[in-house]
């Protein structure tokens, strides 16, 4: 096979496509994940989803480096973050389609659940210190009523973890 130069407009074309793909994984997985508190199944194959979101971004950018040449590491990390930003934005919609028309403050009311048991409490107080724990537990819940706020704070966490997955995506995606 000859060896062919690498085309970053290609390249990012290619990763829209990638992205969409992985995105759909991950909204399905986020789906899963939400609905993951009322059925431990369901919660389960939401991980499996988002291992399944991991995997395949390394196939598609191997795919890719096939198809088009070798990739160099630095070219399938490229893709690889690429692939995972397109990914964030489709899983953002979705997020926020959840939180804006489908949660009606589902999430917020599990988390009380969770705070008010007493050794969380306790926790958080040795935690918070002197605050009152009160206003921080009032404050947080109000942060999950937000639709916008929340996901923003999921993609943030995203872009975060698509910069930690990187480098496993460009190993997983090179060829050998």
């Amino acid at each position: 096979m000859e060896k062919k130069e690498f085309d970053a407009r290609l390249a990012r074309d290619y990763c829209m496509e990638y992205g969409m793909i992985v995105g759909l994984i991950c909204s399905a997985s986020f789906l899963c994940s939400m609905h993951g508190f009322d059925a431990a199944l369901l919660g389960q194959a939401g991980n499996v989803l988002g291992l399944i979101a991991f995997i395949s971004a390394g196939a598609l950018i191997r795919q890719y480096g096939r198809k088009m040449g070798r990739l160099t590491f630095g070219r399938s990390c490229y893709m690889a973050f690429l692939t995972y930003v397109f990914a964030i934005m489709v899983t953002a919609v979705v997020q926020y389609i959840y939180f804006r028309f489908m949660d009606d403050g589902q999430l917020a009311g599990q988390v009380q659940q969770i705070i008010q048991m007493p050794e969380y409490r306790q926790w958080l107080q040795q935690m918070a210190g002197e605050e009152d724990v009160d206003k921080l537990l009032h404050e947080s819940l109000q942060f999950m009523y937000n639709p916008e706020r929340m996901t923003l704070q999921l993609v943030w966490m995203n872009l975060l973890l698509a910069l930690l997955l990187m480098v496993p995506t460009a190993l997983l995606g090179r060829r050998k």
